[in-house]
Order: structure tokens, then sequence, then C-alpha cells
């Protein structure tokens, strides 16, 4: 949810400040011949993250802890992806490779969004998450966009910004249209949809649909959770509201990426929010 009033892309790359001990990764060196399973699987990958050098924020690969701090800035701390934007105050993200991360933020009138994940969104992702601290951020939540170039981008549902909420200060439910009532893995969740009107996203600023779920309740602080992605992509379509493309660098900004993010805005005072977040669909 950026509620910036400006267009974030027009942030200079000159003004980013990235803080890491690590070093750019070498390109990779074959050292011994590889099956033909794992020629694919390396041709798939290349294919996958193809394009996404295009964007002016995508910083690079990381190999070590590395703390962000700018305004606007994406790349990958080993495998896993990361968004972070803002539109002022003082947030940090840091990041392991292992996906362990903190964010933190200081009190002021502005929007943070960021956290570890993936580039692209994936229906079938089982994404496994502990959060051991969060002092107050407005959402705890999965994260991530969905685009289509050819629908009309007078269509809202050309762009969704989407939210599976965990933990929140702020009720997003007021704002928006009740879908049904559903239940995965053990949570009871309820869905809304909202629309923003000319609003900063990943492809400048447009009209979009949100799409959210919402626990009953709040989920806990130091256990593991895990978010099925596939039942809330379901439980969206049950009322009409179909998610377009995930996995695109169409837009003109950022990836259709898909995190477990902190957000705050607005925040009334300091705050940290810390966890780890793994993909389960792969164990």
């Amino acid at each position: 949810m950026k509620h910036s009033f400006g267009f974030k892309t027009a942030l200079l790359l000159a003004s980013f400040s990235i803080a890491s001990c690590s070093k750019q990764q070498p390109a990779a060196t074959t050292t011994e011949a590889q099956t033909p399973a794992e020629t694919q699987a390396v041709a798939a990958s290349q294919v996958q993250t193809s394009g996404i050098e295009k964007y002016q924020a995508y910083t690079q690969k990381f190999t070590d802890n590395t703390t962000i701090t700018q305004n606007h800035a994406t790349g990958h701390v080993g495998n896993l992806f990361f968004t972070h934007w803002k539109d002022g105050g003082t947030t940090s993200l840091t990041m392991s490779p292992d996906g362990a991360f903190s964010v933190s933020w200081q009190g002021g009138g502005y929007n943070y969004v960021g956290g570890p994940g993936w580039h692209y969104g994936d229906t079938n992702r089982v994404i496994g998450y502990r959060f051991n601290e969060d002092s107050g951020a407005s959402y705890i939540t999965l994260y991530g966009w969905g685009y289509d170039k050819n629908m009309s981008a007078s269509d809202p549902a050309h762009l969704v910004e989407y939210y599976i909420l965990q933990r929140w200060t702020y009720d997003p439910s007021k704002d928006g249209v009740f879908g049904k009532t559903f239940v995965s893995g053990g949570v009871e969740y309820s869905t809304y949809r909202s629309i923003r009107e000319q609003k900063p996203s990943i492809n400048g600023p447009t009209t979009f649909y949100q799409y959210w779920s919402k626990p009953k309740e709040q989920l806990p602080l130091g256990q593991d959770h895990k978010i099925i992605f596939a039942d809330h992509v379901k439980a969206w379509a049950d009322s009409g509201w179909l998610l377009p493309d995930m996995n695109n660098f169409n837009a003109s900004d950022d990836p259709t990426y898909q995190v477990m993010a902190v957000e705050v805005f607005n925040p009334p005072q300091d705050g940290t929010a810390s966890g780890k977040v793994w993909d389960e669909s792969a164990k």
C-alpha cells in the first residue's frame, strides 16, 4: 500500500547507500559435467531471472548479510529476492542468505514496505515463516503483485496488489468489499477487495485493485507458520477476483514479486520486526 505522493522511480541511484559485508557474486564456473536435468534447471533459472536487471532499483545479488537503507532498492541476498521501498523517513532492512531478516523504523509521517521472498509469485508456493519480534508494524503480511500488460489500464483488474495478513495494527477490512470466509491451514480468513485510484504501484501511478485475506485472529509470534497461497487465490476467485500474471518483468518499476513483508505507514514511534522466511513447498 504505497501512500507516496510522488513517482518513486524518479529517485536517483546516486542516493543509494548499501551497507553490506559482501561483494557481488562472480559468474559461476562449471567444474564438472552436468546431467541433462541439471542443465535444464540452470537454463530455466536463467530464463526466469533474465530481464530483472532492467529495473533502476535492482542492485545486485549479495552473498552475505546485507543492510539496505535507501528509498527504493531490490535485489537478491543468496537465492531470496528482496524489496525495500519508502517515500520518506528512516528505515533499514537487514537480511541473511538463509532468510532471516529484520526491519527497523523510526516514527514519522511516511510509508514503508519491504522484506524477503521471491521476484515472482507462484500459485503453488507454500510460504513458511516465523516472526520473533513485532513492535507495532501496520502489517505483517505476505505481499505481492500481479500484472497483465494486455489488459486495459482503465480496468483496475489489470494490476492487483495482494495481502495475506498475519498481524496488523490497522484494519483494512473497513475500507473493502467483503468476499467470503474460508479456512486454510487451520486458520479462518475473510477476504476483501478495495481499490486504489491513481496511486503508486510497480507500474507507476495507476488505478488498481487490492485483494486481502485477513485471519480471524492475529498469528502469534515465536512460532512457525505457513501460508498456502493456492487457498487464497481460490478464495479470491470464488468472488470473481482473479489475479493477473504473477511472473513477468513487464511493469515499469519492479517485477511481480512475492515477499514476506513488514509495512508501516505514519508510524507513531520507533519499532522493529524480525523473523525468517522460507519456501515450505520445497521441503
